[in-house]
């Protein structure tokens, strides 16, 4: 039987309440895909959606479909595995766009938050970096410190940003110019998709509407008594935790904000918010204990550390957010709601149709304007 008759079979039953019995090794999942653009939304219409299975061995496609008139799939999956999560994507304009990982309910129906697709820019809109936090520890006995940071950048806009070749990237900054063996991954961002030119470091994954956090990593030499924290873009807050009791940080505006402790290690915390571009920002060190440097800090690999993990806590629970939207300026309702006002007036448009609509167009043109981490 075609996975097309044999969905439709099973959502029939399902409406019955008899296909937890044909079913019961397996599940399906329904849901439906948006294309926004200029603050407006329209059905999504025969593009490919996939459910992928992610588990202990790896991941890989379990069904697929092109969406409906109306934009709407349904995928299924034959048997369940209770070790694995699974994750709907859908293609469109060439960029794979992913749902939230999610665990079946074990009912016959999973039903989806809809999915947003958007137009693709290499040039607008411009991305922006939110967060910028850095960590430093103390020198270690050879002399060389660890440095991680944690960055959070964002694409307010309603176009995904790509770059126009590997040489452009979506979006860059500049590190410490002492920073060596540099070291990307555990964050939103693959570690392939992120390049290093010298001091700069760039992303050149496509960034959907959003937000998105990564870290990098690197070593500070045994002789840098001063770092300096280039400040090339603005930033919304910067955060500079430092081990060393006897450190100094100074620039403009930037000052002692709390002690914090990260997997049993107490930092300092010095910040700053709204800083704008080319505000000198420097941390001073004490003369180091030792005199030489360990070679076998370049082996120890960024996602290893659990530094890193205490470091991503650390900001869930501290980071500032701005305020909630309304429940009803959801991105995804909003634009359901559009749609489904645009089914029931279908053909016969009235004055109040026109007003309702573009109440809500205008809603949603706002929410994604301050729209947080959803994809």
């Amino acid at each position: 039987m075609g996975s097309s008759h044999r969905n439709g079979l099973l959502l029939g039953l399902a409406a019955l309440g008899l296909a937890t019995v044909v079913e019961a090794q397996g599940f399906l999942v329904t849901g439906r895909a948006l294309h926004v653009s200029g603050g407006d939304s329209t059905a999504l219409r025969g593009e490919w959606v996939v459910l992928h299975r992610v588990g202990p061995e790896g991941g890989a496609p379990v069904d697929s479909q092109r969406t409906t008139r109306t934009g709407h799939y349904t995928l299924s999956a034959p048997v369940l595995d209770p070790q694995a999560t699974y994750l709907v994507s859908v293609r469109y304009a060439g960029i794979n766009y992913f749902g939230e990982a999610f665990r079946p309910s074990g009912a016959a129906l999973d039903s989806m938050p809809t999915m947003l697709v958007y137009d693709t820019s290499s040039t607008s809109p411009p991305i922006e970096l939110l967060e910028r936090h850095v960590i430093l520890r103390a020198a270690a006995e050879a002399g060389g410190r660890r440095g991680i940071e944690l960055l959070v950048i964002a694409n307010r806009g309603d176009q995904t940003r790509i770059a126009p070749d590997t040489s452009r990237p979506v979006w860059q900054l500049r590190l410490p110019p002492n920073a060596a063996s540099l070291e990307f991954g555990a964050g939103e961002l693959s570690d392939q998709a992120i390049t290093q030119r010298g001091d700069t470091l760039g992303v050149l994954a496509a960034l959907p509407p959003g937000e998105r956090q990564f870290m990098v990593g690197y070593l500070v030499p045994p002789a840098v008594r001063e770092l300096a924290i280039p400040v090339d873009q603005v930033t919304g807050r910067l955060s500079v935790l430092v081990e060393d009791a006897d450190a100094e940080v100074d620039g403009p505006g930037v000052t002692f904000r709390d002690w914090e402790e990260l997997e049993g290690i107490r930092f300092r915390r010095f910040g700053a918010d709204s800083v704008a571009p080319g505000t000198p920002v420097t941390v001073r060190f004490a003369a180091p204990r030792g005199v030489g440097f360990d070679p076998l800090w370049i082996l120890v690999p960024l996602v290893s550390l659990a530094l890193v993990g205490g470091l991503g806590w650390w900001w869930r629970r501290h980071r500032s957010r701005p305020p909630a939207a309304p429940a009803g300026d959801d991105p995804q309702r909003l634009a359901a709601e559009i749609a489904a006002l645009d089914r029931q007036f279908a053909g016969r448009e009235s004055d109040d149709y026109r007003r309702r609509r573009a109440e809500l167009k205008a809603r949603l043109a706002a929410a994604l304007a301050r729209q947080g981490g959803s994809r």
